[in-house]
């Protein structure tokens, strides 16, 4: 409570137990009784002290209200405006403190003062480029001093210094836009801006611009013996071109071998379950095994689309195009967003299809993986229905959501980069970019109606192909691949193993060693029919190495080369020795059927 404590004060003014109270809400208690002493009546002079004071931490509006409050003796309201202005100080400290720290964190130098011309703000930037003494540069002091000190240690230009102190001062008065470049006497060239702000007063930023001025002069005598300068230049170029083919092509083999080795672990597992599948005869177990090898399938189809995006954006990946049936990747999607769709409460149904298409299977599965994942992203409730529809000799396939929507003003826009809708989801807006440019390379047009509460439709038209003789199945040719002994190299343990437990389970007779000599040991003893070879081995080996070393007739031996490197070098180098390259993530049906068509042959 604010309470008069003397009697003898005159009506309406502030009694100084009443102001001392008021000055410690908000006052260090030092700071207090050093402004109003230990005795005495609050006088005018203390009133203004404790108001300049309070000004400086809550404001000077806040401070005249409260004073004056305080001068009428209502207390509860003084109590209530002093909690309000109390949060307002916090939060004025809080922001002043931010607007501190961004000063000071700056590359430019800036120093601001008041209508009447006095400095009230600068950062460490701005005291370290004029290296002021101890105790020039200080609140409350006249810019006109700084100015005086510049010009006459020749950082502020040259000519007589009152005179020049007096024009920079009428700039500033008038509120005229200032721009000057000054060379320091070390050498460095400060650009200089200095604009009035409203309600008076001036904010000056000084930048540093010696590197850009003398990477201009270079560039200046550069040009002025262009001629001599030529081959030089041209030399250089060459030399940046051929440094960043160099590193281009380090970053394409990194993201190979990245690429191989991630795949290593994800492919054994994958042949394990294909493996553990054969051995089980209930259809609950059989299921499990399968929904565990389709999330392995997609995890291995996803770390391969990490290099096939990595080359999209070098604007050097191939089109590897070719004819598939539709199922093979709509069926596996449907399986994998179902079990997404479920656990949001969703319903997705998949209309299956028995048509053949004529494109790149995995860019498809990226573009079709982005319309099902923002169609569950985006739909609260109802369901998402996948499928296709024939338009003549080209096959569209549509996703149907029941979500929000999307207006017309905004169709347009989601598939630039980096802009997505405000709808609370995370990520940065380039899936439907991504979509798009792989849909050019396609050459399989994107569509996009939608109804905004109703829900939308995104789809991809692509060319019909004849369908397969052999679509029935792409196990009917393995039949030769039974009792047939095979000639596994590996150097990756797991993934031998898991090769050599799918074998057995084709009841082949497998032969298995990670190296030359244990090939030869075994070669020495029987006689394969067939070898697969894993390419990139150990020691530098290739897989056609280590055949052509085998020694005796392994070369007339049928030879399947496994490998996760798609360069077109690999690719020539395997077709030139007459053997058959897969690609790993291996699918272990294609596996068996070449294996199948090679035996059979044999």
């Amino acid at each position: 409570r604010w309470a008069r404590t003397s009697g003898d004060a005159p009506a309406g003014a502030l009694a100084r137990d009443d102001l001392a109270a008021l000055a410690a809400r908000f006052l260090p208690r030092e700071r207090v009784a050093a402004l109003l002493g230990d005795a005495g009546p609050a006088d005018a002079a203390m009133v203004a002290a404790v108001e300049h004071e309070l000004a400086a931490v809550i404001g000077a509006s806040s401070a005249r209200l409260l004073l004056e409050i305080a001068r009428r003796e209502r207390h509860e309201p003084l109590d209530t405006v002093a909690a309000i202005v109390g949060e307002a100080s916090q939060d004025l400290r809080f922001n002043q403190r931010v607007l501190e720290a961004a000063l000071e964190n700056m590359s430019q130098g800036i120093c601001v003062v008041d209508a009447d011309l006095r400095v009230v703000a600068w950062n460490r930037r701005y005291e370290d480029l004029f290296g002021y003494p101890p105790g020039l540069l200080a609140i409350g002091r006249p810019v006109a001093e700084l100015t005086r000190y510049n010009i006459a240690r020749g950082l502020a230009g040259h000519g007589e210094v009152e005179s020049r102190v007096e024009r920079r001062l009428h700039q500033m008065r008038a509120g005229t836009p200032h721009l000057a470049e000054r060379i320091f006497p070390d050498g460095t060239v400060v650009e200089i801006r200095g604009n009035p702000m409203p309600g008076g007063g001036f904010v000056a930023t000084f930048t540093d611009v010696t590197a850009f001025r003398q990477a201009e002069r270079a560039l200046t005598r550069a040009n002025e013996t262009l001629e001599q300068r030529v081959a030089e230049r041209t030399a250089e170029l060459a030399r940046a071109s051929a440094a960043a083919e160099r590193a281009n092509q380090a970053k394409t083999r990194f993201l190979a071998a990245v690429s191989h080795d991630l795949a290593q672990p994800l492919h054994a597992a994958h042949l394990f379950t294909h493996a553990l599948a054969q051995g089980m005869d209930a259809d609950g177990q059989r299921a499990t095994v399968a929904h565990i090898d389709g999330a392995l399938g997609s995890a291995e189809a996803l770390l391969g689309g990490l290099l096939d995006i990595s080359r999209l954006d070098a604007g050097g990946m191939p089109l590897q195009r070719r004819r598939f049936a539709a199922r093979e990747v709509l069926g596996a999607l449907a399986v994998e967003f179902a079990a997404l769709a479920d656990a949001k409460g969703l319903s997705l149904r998949h209309v299956p299809t028995r048509a053949w298409i004529d494109s790149d299977p995995q860019l498809l599965r990226r573009v079709l993986q982005n319309f099902l994942s923002n169609a569950v992203k985006y739909t609260r409730r109802g369901r998402i229905l996948f499928g296709c529809r024939r338009h003549g000799e080209r096959l569209r396939i549509e996703v149907w959501d029941s979500g929000p929507g999307i207006a017309d003003t905004d169709r347009g826009a989601i598939f630039e980069e980096f802009r997505r809708l405000d709808r609370g989801a995370a990520g940065l807006g380039l899936g439907l970019a991504i979509a798009e440019r792989i849909a050019q390379l396609l050459e399989a047009p994107l569509t996009l109606r939608s109804w905004p509460g109703h829900g939308s439709v995104f789809s991809i038209e692509l060319p019909l192909a004849p369908a397969s003789a052999h679509e029935g199945g792409e196990a009917a040719d393995a039949g030769g691949s039974a009792r047939a002994r095979v000639l596994v190299v590996d150097n990756d343990a797991a993934v031998l193993a898991a090769k050599r437990t799918l074998l057995a389970g084709w009841q082949c007779e497998v032969l298995a060693a990670t190296d030359l000599d244990g090939a030869r040991a075994l070669c020495a003893n029987a006689r394969p029919d067939l070898l697969l070879l894993d390419y990139h081995l150990d020691g530098g080996l290739t897989g056609l190495d280590l055949r052509a070393h085998l020694g005796g007739d392994s070369a007339a031996l049928p030879c399947i080369v496994i490998t996760a490197d798609h360069g077109e070098d690999v690719r020539r180098a395997v077709i030139a020795a007459g053997c058959h390259l897969l690609h790993k993530p291996l699918k272990p049906l294609a596996l068996k059927s070449l294996m199948g068509r090679l035996l059979g042959d044999g």
